[in-house]
């Protein structure tokens, strides 16, 4: 299963975890979770001015979120 998801620019991380809770009963190991969080996962993906929200941070640690272009490129 494939779980495409694309998150507002304000309040990313508290979407995710909403869609998340919502579709928690179809979500298994063989879930794959991609999109567009609009929100940097690591410093190198920030802007200067941006800062990596803690609550995204939480996310990012439950869900063990991989940037695919920055690893493969």
């Amino acid at each position: 299963t494939i779980l495409n998801i694309y998150a507002p620019k304000t309040g990313a991380p508290r979407f995710i975890n909403q869609v998340l809770k919502d579709l928690q009963r179809d979500i298994d190991s063989h879930t794959t979770i991609v999109g567009d969080f609009n929100t940097p996962l690591t410093v190198l993906d920030r802007l200067w001015r941006q800062q990596i929200n803690k609550d995204f941070q939480d996310l990012n640690s439950t869900l063990d979120l991989i940037d695919l272009y920055r690893m493969l490129h």
